[in-house]
């Protein structure tokens, strides 16, 4: 069953910049879970990398795409993960 959906520009412009955001993140996760390292923030030009990929991938919105100067952080940096407290049980004495 195919369905044709009409969205405006802007709608279509904010999906690829949170498409393209939350596959730098996703990456930068993976980098970092491969590596043992903290996880960095994307930057601009990662986000921009996947705008560019999106583009080419996608030939009928790569007009949107390309015009999307430095594409938003849709997710907050990730908190400082700090250790639990840690529980003595007072009966281990």
């Amino acid at each position: 069953m195919n369905r044709t959906v009409i969205l405006s520009s802007e709608t279509v412009s904010n999906l690829l910049e949170a498409h393209a955001s939350l596959a730098a993140w996703y990456h930068a996760f993976a980098a970092a879970s491969q590596s043992g390292t903290p996880v960095q923030t994307p930057d601009v030009s990662k986000r921009k990398a996947f705008l560019e990929r999106a583009a080419i991938d996608f030939p009928e919105v790569a007009a949107i795409a390309r015009a999307i100067e430095a594409p938003r952080l849709y997710v907050p940096p990730p908190p400082l993960a700090t250790p639990p407290a840690r529980v003595t049980d007072p009966t281990d004495a």
